[in-house]
């Protein structure tokens, strides 16, 4: 019988005695006499019988909502309902799992028995019905069991995968659920005092914060015991309203009650009380009290600690500890450290506040620590608390004052020797860190060094030995087949090259190299210092492919002579692309271009023609094993420079310009400047020129005689001594000390830098000018001055050529060459092919071997009215003129005559009637035709580069821009590199000079109006040379028109001498 009771269902049993209730209710109801009206309806059974019925579904429903949406059920209880017979005996587990229904056992033969309840009554014809569903939904392994429950009750259980029959039974923590953590953080509940809900040992592994902040799992699986005090609202009361009484003091549980603001109450009558009228006290057993003698609320209990010693017998203190007796474990530690913290520092007197000491109780078990902050914020008066504290010599006034004072004094000590002894060690670990890196630096650069030095002097040698058998050999190799690997670096020095605008652009301006294979003995591989792309190659691979046809004037006759010529670009230049390196350095560091190099030179004679050599070239050509037919580098840097082109000139006995070489102080300058100018009165402008510049980078210009105030009197002076009294320095003395006084202002003030991008102002020009080195020399005194380019070539055998002759043109000023026309018309071809092979000489007595090109100038000297030839410079290198002349020869098979200074063109035969082989119309000698070619490799326009070189090529044949084989004359582009395209020489070939000029500058002319809009004219120096070029040609019209005068006088001297 127990255990069928056992089973039943709470649920169920309510809902069958509410059915006998209402049933009872009814039959009360039908026998009341409704006719007799002395009594009247008891309405009292009814209301309790509703009331019952309704406070158990209400109580009961709300259980099984709260354990089907997984709430913790906390039941609210009712003073009135407390110790009522009729209220709801039936419990149910406090936690449904997610899983599965799991109740401890300890509660499985408890909560499920109903106490002392039974049912009279049971209506047959539903008994067998209700047992059924009662069996169902006890059984929850029943399929039928959540079809029960729904049909029923209303409810939707969840669906549940695996149901455990029961769990062990788990051991009950009370307290700290973590390690660290006995109470909850002050953030983390809204009152310090709070108790915290004990939990089960399961519930506790998980942590107490799951159930907060939801961190480990989205719903805490923690199982709640009941706990012996039931929450409820406490009533509160404003502090303005007046004290009320309450007539019956209704108890909650059986603990002792918590003392109410103003009121004292008797325990012992209280629950005597309580027993007796089931939870209401008398009006009698109460004791009111005035307000000053009423008890403290929580929140007040604040106590005072005198001489770091709490008082444990104060009434303040007893409170305190009796509310918070719950977590006194951490608050009596706690207690001691501030204690322990005032005796140290003498404090006399502390009020401390309970609730501040109980909200920092939580962060002092996390740090287990007592700071000074930590003391004021607990205390009433952190004002007064802190001025003591912060008295000198306070945290030494304690019990053990002397002991602390003397071991702070001792450390302070000791503490100062350490440091002390720790920074002198530090500075001496510092400085030998210092000097052992130091040295190892040094040893590893004087390492290096040594190795770099052995390393060049073998090249070198290497380079001798190798210069020595191409000597031996020169006859044989030229007359052979042979393979020329042309460089064209420019191998100056790293701040040079620097300050050199488009660097890379500047050493690929000799793609004329490439038409050394017109001697059929000779194949070509050109570094090129570009990547060059397909649209490039095709246009080199057809101006080269018209080597057949310019001999024939047929274009038919074209060939291809890709295996004649290789271009190659060093992989090193897509690497060091802001190095400014030379072309050599860059094939030196290409591996892959370096052994494709040898693959092609193979079992072949080759040998190196570079440009401006470079240290780098001899390590090339160790690469290779190759001769380079070229100086040693050293010589090469040595006589291209200003000063040493001088010594060559003076042992070569040419003239040159008044001047003075070497020059590396400012005193120096100008001291022998004012000698030279007092020596050369006529000299109105004097050139500063640098060593190691080179295109009128590094030159300046001074109109120094006009500036001179004492001008008139030391011409007048010159004038009173003669020429040649005038040239002794006696006679010069006052004049030279006069100008010495006034030369360096006026440099300073006068003097003008070239390129003034480069050098803004004299100050800078003059500390670079002193720095490398240069040379002061005379311009022509002349209104006409021409300048001249003289290219040559000293064979390894000794043999000394004259390649290619040509008079400048400068567009960008008297100093800056732009171009050259070819041959040079305006000196006497014997008197410069004579003064040359000088130069040549005095070149080959140096040891100077390959290519080297001559600057001069010529004018008219005023005072003799004749010509005169200047030697100004010397580069020891292959020239752009050079390159433009080797393709000039190539487009048009002719052969220049240096020593006649004619470009001569052989004439095609004209075609006859009858029909006759080619080969004999070719062997028939043909009268020859001379040709005058304008060139120039410094053309540049900024709207270039918004045209593909195709399009620039289509527009130019649409204007009739182009090169006639047959006639052997037009104009050919040189293209240099397909990204900027903003730079290209052209090259103009014609039968007299003044035509060809003018088809050049007419050709400027319409590509300048072609790429450039009136609003875009771009940075040009297209204008420049057009006008350069008018000049030329009106210069060209009066020679003629004056030769044709003289021709014509000459004439008619000679009829007069004939009559």
């Amino acid at each position: 019988m127990a255990q069928e009771t056992e089973n039943y269902d709470p649920i169920g049993t309510i809902l069958i005695q509410v059915h006998e209730d209402l049933h009872q209710l009814k039959e009360k109801l039908a026998k009341f006499p409704l006719d007799e009206r002395g009594e009247t309806l008891d309405i009292q059974n009814l209301e309790t019988a509703i009331k019952r019925t309704e406070t158990g579904l209400k109580i009961h429903i709300e259980k099984y909502l709260n354990v089907v949406n997984h709430h913790v059920l906390t039941t609210p209880i009712n003073d009135g309902q407390l110790y009522s017979p009729h209220s709801s005996k039936w419990l149910l587990p406090a936690v449904l799992d997610q899983k599965s229904y799991i109740f401890p056992l300890e509660y499985e033969c408890k909560l499920w028995q109903p106490q002392h309840s039974t049912f009279p009554h049971v209506f047959p014809r539903i008994k067998e019905k209700i047992g059924l569903d009662v069996k169902i939904m006890q059984d929850p392994e029943n399929t039928r069991h959540r079809a029960a429950v729904n049909a029923n009750y209303g409810i939707s259980l969840p669906y549940i995968n695996q149901r455990k029959a029961c769990v062990t039974v788990q051991k009950l923590i009370k307290g700290s659920t973590i390690t660290n953590l006995t109470v909850l953080p002050a953030s983390r509940h809204m009152t310090p005092y709070f108790t915290p809900i004990p939990v089960l040992q399961a519930g506790a592994s998980k942590g107490i914060l799951s159930m907060i902040e939801g961190l480990i799992p989205p719903i805490p699986r923690i199982a709640f015991q009941d706990p012996p005090i039931i929450p409820r609202a406490a009533p509160l009361h404003s502090f303005d309203e007046a004290l009320k009484i309450p007539t019956a003091a209704p108890l909650a549980t059986t603990q002792k009650p918590q003392p109410i603001p103003e009121v004292k109450i008797s325990l012992r009558k209280q629950r005597s009380k309580g027993r007796r009228s089931r939870g209401h006290c008398d009006k009698k057993s109460m004791k009111v009290t005035s307000p000053s003698s009423a008890l403290k609320l929580p929140w007040d209990y604040d106590f005072v600690i005198y001489n770091g010693v709490i008082d444990k017998t104060a009434p303040d203190f007893l409170a305190f500890k009796e509310q918070f007796n719950l977590s006194w474990g951490s608050i009596f530690s706690l207690l001691e450290h501030i204690e322990k913290f005032l005796r140290d520092y003498a404090i006399p007197e502390v009020k401390i506040k309970g609730t501040n000491l109980i909200a920092f109780l939580p962060e002092f078990e996390l740090k287990n620590k007592l700071t000074r902050c930590d003391l004021l914020s607990v205390s009433e008066n952190p004002a007064l608390v802190q001025m003591m504290l912060n008295l000198p010599g306070q945290k030494y006034m304690g019990p053990h004052g002397k002991f602390k004072a003397a071991s702070k004094i001792q450390a302070t000590w000791r503490c100062y020797k350490a440091r002390k002894f720790f920074l002198a060690f530090r500075q001496q670990k510092w400085a030998s860190g210092v000097i052992a890196i130091a040295w190892l630096l040094h040893c590893h650069r004087t390492r290096l060094k040594k190795i770099l030095k052995e390393s060049r002097e073998r090249h070198l040698q290497n380079f001798r030995d190798r210069a020595k058998h191409l000597a031996a050999n020169w006859n044989r190799i030229r007359a052979s087949r042979r393979t020329i690997i042309h460089i064209p670096s420019l191998g100056y020095s790293q701040p040079v090259r620097q300050n050199i605008a488009d660097f890379s652009t500047k050493q690929n301006m000799q793609l004329g190299r490439l038409c050394d294979i017109l001697d059929a003995n000779v194949s070509v591989i050109y570094i090129c210092s570009h990547q060059m792309n397909d649209e490039l190659l095709l246009y080199y691979t057809k101006i080269l492919s018209l080597q057949a046809a310019v001999r024939s004037g047929n274009l038919e006759d074209r060939s291809d002579l890709q295996d004649r010529f290789k271009i190659i670009t060093p992989e090193a230049i897509n690497i060091f692309t802001k190095h400014h390196m030379c072309l050599a350095t860059h094939l030196m560091y290409s591996p892959k271009a370096i052994k494709r190099i040898k693959n092609l030179i193979r079992g072949r004679e080759a040998y190196i023609v570079s440009g401006f050599l470079h240290r780098d070239d001899l390590a090339v050509a160790d690469m290779l094993d190759i001769p380079i037919l070229g100086p040693e580098p050293g010589l090469a840097h040595l006589y291209s420079t200003k000063s040493g082109s001088k010594r060559v000139f003076e042992s070569a006995n040419v003239p040159v310009p008044p001047g003075i070489c070497d020059i590396y102080h400012h005193k120096q300058m100008i001291e022998q400047l004012s000698q030279l100018v007092t020596d050369h009165l006529e000299i109105q402008r004097w050139i500063f020129k640098m060593d190691y510049e080179f295109g009128g980078n590094g030159t300046a210009f001074c109109d120094i005689l006009s500036h001179l105030k004492c001008r008139k009197w030391v011409l007048k002076e010159s004038s009173r001594y003669g020429h040649e009294d005038w040239k002794k320095k006696w006679a010069q003395e006052p004049a030279l000390l006069k100008i010495s006084e006034e030369l360096a202002g006026i440099v300073a003030q006068h003097a003008q830098p070239v390129n003034e991008k480069r050098f803004p102002t004299w100050r800078k020009f003059l500390h670079t000018f002193l720095s490398q080195g240069g040379v002061v020399e005379a311009y022509p005194p002349a209104e006409s001055v021409t300048n001249l380019t003289v290219d040559m070539l000293i064979e390894p055998n000794g043999e000394i050529r004259v390649l290619s002759m040509g008079d400048q043109f400068h567009a960008e000023g008297p100093f800056i060459s732009s171009g050259t026309t070819m041959p040079q018309t305006s000196v006497n071809p014997h008197v410069l092919s004579s003064l040359c092979l000088r130069i040549g000489n005095a070149c080959k007595m140096r040891n100077v071997v390959g290519y080297f090109s001559l600057d001069l100038v010529t004018f008219i000297d005023p005072s003799s009215m004749e010509q005169q030839v200047w030697a100004t410079g010397l580069n020891i290198s292959y020239s752009d003129q050079l390159a433009l002349t080797q393709l000039t020869l190539y487009l048009t098979n002719g052969h220049l005559d240096c020593s006649l200074s004619t470009l001569k063109v052989p004439r095609f035969a004209p075609k006859k009637e009858e029909k006759t082989s080619c080969l004999k119309a070719l062997s028939v000698p043909s009268q020859a035709t001379r040709r005058y070619a304008v060139m120039t490799s410094q053309l540049r326009h900024s709207n270039l580069s918004l045209l593909f070189h195709y399009v620039f090529l289509q527009m130019c044949k649409a204007h009739g821009i182009g090169y006639d084989i047959q006639d052997r004359q037009g104009t050919v582009f040189i293209l240099y590199e397909h990204l900027k395209r903003d730079r290209l020489g052209m090259l103009t070939i014609g039968e007299d000079l003044q035509g060809v000029l003018m088809t050049f500058a007419r050709n400027l002319f319409i590509i300048h109006q072609e790429i450039s809009a009136p609003n875009m004219q771009g940075e040009t120096n297209f204008k420049t040379t057009i006008n350069d070029i008018e000049v030329i040609l009106g210069v060209t019209e009066e020679n003629k028109m004056r030769f044709e005068e003289e021709l014509q006088s000459d004439n008619k001297n000679l009829s007069k001498l004939d009559k």
